[in-house]
């Protein structure tokens, strides 16, 4: 395994994850809005953006509700206990407003109009919104305290669960995104458990992914 800057979590990569979930749900509406009905192409383009993040949301809450929810009310119940518990309700929430967004974002995809366009902008606006709240619960209630109670390497795996399960063709997209927010530790933080081929080559490939697909989905000044 390569080696460790510490043997306590270190938060710093969860902090970047959060912030690109942030932007890409305040964009999304305008982003849906903006499209014309009937232009099935543009609306492929958006479509396809939309389902990346809703699919890496979904991985990172359920690798949070497998590996690190159990952990820290096994370890600081006590004193985390009830900070999980609201947000474990919250991904409840979240997750209920996934599948109505997803339902819309499929009937929207397949026949954009401005009826169908609307109800899908007000799904992703309400999704956006209670994941702010829950976003900002977590960072300051819960993150701050994780490495007293989360070693690195709990830490990693809990980081790799979601990107392990991405499909292959989107990971260098996904990790162009986090990398286009993040410092180089931080970069170099994400990395320091992958093997060593995708450690030397995601510092360019992720950054050029990312950038051809935040072209077509924001066009060139955007990106």
């Amino acid at each position: 395994m390569p080696h460790l800057l510490t043997d306590r979590a270190d938060v710093r990569d969860m902090l970047v994850v959060h912030e690109a979930f942030r932007r890409s749900y305040a964009r999304l509406p305008a982003l849906v809005r903006k499209v014309a009905p009937g232009d099935t192409e543009r609306a492929e383009v958006v479509a396809g953006h939309a389902r990346l993040i809703e699919e890496f949301l979904h991985l990172h809450h359920k690798g949070e509700d497998e590996l690190l929810w159990p952990k820290l009310l096994e370890r600081a119940g006590d004193r985390l206990g009830a900070a999980v518990a609201l947000l474990e309700s919250q991904h409840e929430e979240i997750a209920a407003l996934l599948e109505e967004s997803s339902t819309r974002l499929a009937a929207w995809r397949a026949q954009p109009g401005q009826e169908s366009g609307e109800r899908l902008a007000d799904s992703l606006e309400r999704l956006g919104a209670l994941l702010t709240e829950h976003l900002g619960i977590e960072e300051s209630e819960v993150l701050p305290i994780v490495p007293e109670y989360v070693t690195a390497e709990e830490w990693h795996e809990l980081g790799d669960h979601a990107i392990n399960a991405l499909p292959r063709s989107e990971l260098p997209i996904v990790f162009g995104m986090l990398a286009s927010l993040a410092d180089r530790e931080v970069v170099k933080l994400m990395l320091s458990t992958a093997p060593l081929v995708p450690r030397l080559i995601m510092p360019v490939l992720g950054p050029r992914a990312y950038a051809r697909h935040a072209r077509r989905v924001y066009g060139p000044a955007a990106a």
